[in-house]
This record gives structure tokens, C-alpha cells and sequence, in this order.
């Protein structure tokens, strides 16, 4: 990956979103990346189906990355943050050039940003800023990535799942909130992704 502005381009045809999307992955998924033993996800809805991250990879952290391509427009990119600045570690957004100034308005200062740029031949991506650590994470949000059976299991460990094995999927989260600590929901979080992900068929 190189630094934006080391290879400006004048004139860049439209990127739709999935030739962005397959560039994205083959960086995230590439040998001399930093997140090769990750697990990534695409499509993932966030807080029961509020918003779905385009690509997100779990390793030690949950980072998310939204793509908005040529063809997209922001309109939806306030609210979309709103979500993802309630769940996840880290976020990148995946900006095309004609959006840049624009999409560095509505987003975070935490928020990582790539450029995708390029050729009629290929896209390229370049590193404009570095995600940063979310400030703000709502571990209620985020426990609600846990299936029911798996909050259960979770509140079983800690000895803490009586009276809630019969309510509704609510109610165990918000017992596990009251349970553990938030590095404790991280945590757990992070591996039931990972084993959810171990089990199905790899893309």
C-alpha cells in the first residue's frame, strides 16, 4: 500500500462497489498484511439490523470498513456511523476520491480512511489516516452481535443464567451487562465470532 498522493490521478474512471470490495479483501487477506490470521465477515448487521458493516475483520479487535464507491452516494453515511460508533473497536471508510473532502465531514476523527484510486486497469488503495481506538463503544450494542444461545452460554460460565433462560433475547443481554465487564463482552464477543466463522464454509 502506498501513501495517497504518491501517484495522483487526473482522471479515474467511476469504481463500483465490488471492484472496491475485491481489493479490499485481497489486501486484508494478503501475505505481508497485518491482519492474516483475522477472521473477516461481510455484511454484518449491527445493532439488530440498524446498519451492516461491509467488510469486518476480527482478530484482536472488531474493525469495521464501509465502502462508499463512485457510484455511492453519503447520504446514509451519518446514521451509518452513528451505529457503527456504537459497536465496534476501529473503522475505516473506503472513499473514492470524488468523496473524500465530503465523507472526512461526517465521520469520526478516529475513524481510519482509504482511497480507492486507480486505472481503468485496476484499483489501488492508499492510506490517508490510520484508525484510531473508538472512544465511545456501547457494550449494550455491542452484546447484541451474541445469538441468544450463546449470551445463555456465556451467562452460564459466570453461574449467571438463572431466571433469564426462558426471557427473550433483551433480557440476556442485559444481564450479561450486568454481569461482566466490558473487556469481558469484548472478548467474548470476539470469540464467538471467530467459532461462528470456524464452523461455516469459507468463502
Amino acid at each position: 500500500m502506498t501513501e495517497a498522493g504518491t501517484s495522483p490521478e487526473t482522471r479515474e474512471r467511476p469504481f463500483r462497489d465490488a471492484e472496491v470490495r475485491s481489493e479490499l479483501r485481497k489486501y486484508l487477506q494478503g501475505e505481508t498484511s497485518p491482519y492474516r490470521n483475522m477472521v473477516l465477515i461481510e455484511e454484518l448487521g449491527l445493532c439488530q439490523g440498524l446498519a451492516r458493516i461491509d467488510l469486518l475483520t476480527v482478530s484482536g479487535v472488531l474493525h469495521g470498513y464501509e465502502i462508499k464507491s463512485s457510484r455511492d452516494r453519503l447520504t446514509r453515511l451519518a446514521s451509518q456511523a452513528a451505529t457503527y460508533n456504537r459497536v465496534l473497536d476501529r473503522v475505516t471508510l473506503v472513499v473514492c476520491r470524488r468523496h473524500v473532502e465530503a465523507a472526512l465531514q461526517l465521520v469520526p476523527t478516529w475513524w481510519g480512511v482509504l482511497l480507492a484510486h486507480g486505472s481503468a486497469e485496476a484499483v489501488s488503495l492508499s492510506q490517508i489516516r490510520p484508525a484510531g481506538k473508538n472512544p465511545d463503544q456501547d457494550p449494550r450494542a455491542l452484546v447484541e452481535l451474541l445469538w441468544r444461545d450463546e449470551a445463555l452460554e456465556l451467562l452460564a460460565h459466570h453461574n449467571a443464567a438463572a431466571g433469564v433462560r426462558s426471557k427473550p433475547r433483551p433480557a440476556v443481554w442485559d444481564r450479561v451487562c450486568e454481569v461482566l465487564e466490558p473487556t469481558e463482552i469484548q472478548s467474548a464477543v470476539r470469540s464467538r465470532l471467530k467459532t461462528r466463522r470456524a464452523r461455516a464454509t469459507p468463502a
